[in-house]
């Protein structure tokens, strides 16, 4: 077995060890036993060291189930011996491949899970070697999870290292489902590694769907980590699936060779593919480092494709540190792309850290900027906690203030009007307080009239509540010319009042002259008002 298989089995063996605990097989299986929470230590020194078998074994003894069971429970009783540890696995790579079936039903009763999957792999990797087609259909056999999962790359592992060719065979030969699609991807991502034509060219034999893309994607990249060129040539032939490959391979080389990837994806034509794969690029270096997607951004042309590929680093750059992230998409963007990318992120921080995305848009030094961002970030902090939000809120000052004051009324107003009402009417008399009563009316008399006119009727007489009123009655207008002639002659102020029922009453005319005309006849409205409207115009 060579250095790759030995390495995957040490992987997978410590990667079992870390394995949570809820990953067991399904009720009604007793070939596994979850781990016991609360599982009593054992005392070394209160169990006997058990003989050795080493003896046995080399003497030409046979394999037989008691004598696994026995060694390896005296290994999970005494853990601290390494000695038995190495005994089991000696076993295990001496034992007649007829009785492997046996020690692995043995191991998976064990009840301590980093053990069982030490010995799983040892066994799984042992019988692969020997016999890899019932090996294979033994480990498709094992519930879904990272137990199958583990069984499954080391069989095909090993019968890759054997035959590719064989390996792939017996893959195709499996029922439809998750154990052949998973096997397809393993055999033909292992098959790229030592021969990536002839697994491609069975990728791409694959029927159309995420199997295939999955299949094809996993060659492209294995292909691209020795001969990138030769990689995207192929993918350049494709037509189906052609995308798929063609940034698989373009993601691989950006890891080992930025500089010459950055070079192809610059001299690619202008337009719409050029940016989508630079911008795939981007992506995937920002996942594991942003300043390093960021370096090989600044070596793309100054056009377009540089502009477009911040937006997926910043995004993710966004999720560790929001305000560094939208500080460098201040000072490194323009235009539309600078607006785009600042929205997305301080919403993103509001709905995380809302103190502190509120504190920074306030001190922006650009109110245009800050002005266009505070909207969106109110909306996102208030849609968990809208009284929260108007704490924070009351800390800013100015014009940045009222304009997320006016926000979060408007969408407060739309999921509790009532507790909405009350926040704006504890505000003390003045342009912000008016402003919110015209805001909170407008929102709340499109969703419930009849409940926001019972609040008005509340109110005593003031310019905030005549602001309310001319809210409501733009509202209404249309579809209750009557009710809102009648509002409007409830407004304090008498210039306001005026303008507000001429208003209403043009409305009312262009609704319905008819009935206005005989209503406004009978009314107790000012004359001019009346010969205004009744005087026939000629």
């Amino acid at each position: 077995m060579n250095h790759r298989i030995l390495a995957l089995v040490a992987t997978t063996t410590f990667v079992g060890g870390l394995m949570v605990g809820h990953y067991g097989l399904p009720r009604g299986r007793t070939v596994m036993i979850p781990v016991a929470k609360n599982e009593p230590a054992r005392n070394s020194f209160s169990q006997p060291r058990p003989t050795s078998q080493r003896d046995r074994i080399k003497s030409g003894d046979s394999l037989r189930r008691p004598n696994i069971n026995n060694t390896i429970e005296n290994s999970i009783a005494h853990p601290a011996d390494r000695s038995l540890h190495d005994e089991v696995r000696h076993l295990i790579e001496s034992a007649d491949v007829k009785d492997l079936p046996a020690a692995l039903d043995a191991i998976l009763s064990l009840p301590n899970q980093r053990e069982r999957n030490m010995f799983i792999s040892t066994l799984i990797s042992r019988w692969a070697s020997n016999d890899p087609t019932t090996a294979g259909q033994r480990a498709l056999q094992l519930p879904a999870g990272p137990i199958r999962d583990m069984a499954l790359q080391l069989v095909i592992a090993t019968w890759c290292e054997q035959s590719a060719e064989a390996a792939y065979a017996w893959a195709n030969t499996l029922s439809a489902g998750p154990g052949r699609d998973d096997a397809l991807r393993e055999v033909l991502s292992r098959w790229s590694s030592t021969d990536p034509k002839r697994a491609a060219s069975m990728a791409v034999a694959l029927p159309s769907g995420a199997v295939r893309d999955q299949a094809i994607a996993g060659v492209a990249e294995q292909w691209a980590q020795k001969d990138p060129r030769a990689a995207l040539g192929w993918a350049e032939t494709l037509g189906e699936g052609h995308d798929v490959a063609w940034q698989s391979v373009l993601a691989a080389w950006t890891q080992n060779e930025p500089a010459a990837a950055a070079a192809y994806v610059a001299a690619l034509a202008p337009g719409k593919t050029k940016e989508q794969v630079a911008g795939a690029i981007a992506r995937q270096l920002a996942k594991s480092d942003p300043q390093t997607a960021l370096s090989w951004i600044e070596q793309l042309p100054n056009d377009g494709t540089r502009q477009n590929s911040l937006e997926p680093v910043l995004t993710e750059w966004s999720e560790t540190d929001p305000k560094a992230a939208a500080e460098f998409a201040l000072q490194n963007s323009s235009g539309e792309t600078r607006e785009n990318l600042i929205a997305a992120i301080s919403y993103q921080w509001a709905q995380t850290n809302p103190a502190a995305a509120l504190a920074w848009t306030q001190d922006l030094s650009d109110p245009t900027v800050r002005d266009a961002l505070l909207p969106g970030m109110v909306s996102a902090a208030a849609e968990d906690n809208p009284s929260a939000t108007a704490e924070m809120i009351s800390r800013l000052s100015g014009d940045a203030q009222l304009l997320a004051t006016s926000s979060l009324i408007s969408q407060w107003a739309g999921t509790d009007p009532q507790a909405a009402s009350a926040w704006a009417a504890s505000f003390p008399q003045g342009e912000m307080r008016d402003q919110l009563f015209a805001n909170l009316m407008n929102r709340w008399a499109k969703t419930d009239p009849s409940s926001a006119a019972t609040w008005l009727d509340s109110l005593g007489a003031d310019e905030s509540r005549d602001a309310a009123v001319g809210a409501l009655i733009s509202r209404i207008a249309s579809a209750d010319p009557q009710a809102a002639v009648q509002w409007a002659a409830t407004i304090n102020d008498t210039a306001m009042r005026e303008t507000e029922t001429q208003q209403a009453v043009q409305t009312w005319f262009e609704v319905d002259p008819a009935s206005a005309r005989a209503w406004l006849a009978n009314s107790n409205l000012d004359d001019e008002i009346k010969r205004r409207f009744l005087t026939p115009q000629g």
